[in-house]
């Protein structure tokens, strides 16, 4: 009779935990193999310290949150409006960098309500930008927008534009002034005054429904309210406590001083300064072009 050797006690144990018979045969011992991520484990906790595995943890968290965070934020980014808004045309103002956005609250200007005169005109003036903003560009700027314009005859290379904001401030002048036909446009005819105003009107109403002011206008009255010098709050008035509903309402009127989005004006007007197109140049180099012409509208 034989007798095989008996295994140690820990080989043995090893043996029970890794292999088993195989049942077709008692002779050949089968292994069986732990999973790979099992093993990377075993090995990890083994060669790493405690600090390296927590340190490890916790970058791997971070990380999930931050891409959590980036998929959120590139989803609200999809969502806005602005993502989904399409490309705005060329604009050489756009490629300079010239368009800043600004919150601007609205406050009555006396000097832009009242009849004419001298301060009145010159306020007029003072924002209908440099050169009426007409302003001279290259040959390079004009390929780009797209659609031509009249090259200055004594400035090869060089073509007149004009920035539409400055235009519909002109259009917003003449429509001021149609008020005052006989002291702005005494010797201008019927069918000129009326086609020039229409154009005005006209140009005006697609530039408002084109740029879409959102801010909210409201209805309330002044004297509704009063700030108590003590504590700096806005407090009601006796005369606002003392009517009911329907009164409090039909005592108001429409105010719009409230904050809006708008283009920096400053900006814009000190692009239109630097790429101006001259008007007493233009009209020392064009003898047939008068200047009364241009307050007309007619270049």
């Amino acid at each position: 009779m034989q007798y095989e050797k008996v295994h140690d006690a820990e080989s043995s144990s090893e043996s029970l935990l890794h292999c088993a018979s195989t049942p077709a045969s008692y002779e050949q011992p089968r292994c069986l193999r732990e999973p790979k991520f099992k093993r990377a484990w075993k090995s990890l906790r083994g060669e790493w310290p405690r600090s390296a595995r927590v340190l490890l943890a916790v970058n791997t968290a971070l990380s999930i949150v931050l891409l959590c965070l980036y998929l959120h934020a590139l989803w609200r980014i999809h969502s806005s409006p602005f993502y989904r808004a399409q490309k705005p045309p060329y604009s050489p103002l756009l490629e300079d960098g010239v368009i800043e956005y600004e919150n601007k609250r609205f406050h009555p200007d006396r000097v832009f309500q009242q009849d004419p005169s001298p301060s009145v005109d010159s306020a007029w003036e003072s924002i209908l930008g440099p050169s009426d903003g007409v302003v001279r560009l290259p040959l390079s700027v004009s390929q780009k927008l797209g659609y031509p314009s009249s090259e200055i005859y004594y400035a090869p290379g060089t073509y007149i534009y004009g920035v539409s904001m400055f235009h519909q401030l002109h259009c917003l002048d003449i429509i001021r002034r149609s008020f005052w036909r006989d002291h702005y446009f005494p010797n201008t005819s019927d069918a000129e005054y009326h086609d020039h105003r229409a154009h005005c009107l006209d140009f005006l109403r697609q530039a408002i429904m084109c740029n879409g002011d959102v801010a909210m206008t409201y209805w309330w009255n002044k004297n509704y309210t009063y700030t108590d010098q003590e504590t700096g709050e806005e407090r009601y008035t006796e005369e606002y406590l003392r009517m009911d509903r329907k009164e409090r309402a039909f005592g108001t009127t429409l105010l719009w001083d409230v904050e809006h989005q708008c283009r920096s004006f400053e900006r814009i007007r000190e692009w239109t300064r630097v790429h101006q197109l001259r008007d007493e140049e233009y009209w020392r180099e064009a003898p047939n072009f008068k200047k009364s012409d241009a307050e007309k509208g007619v270049f």
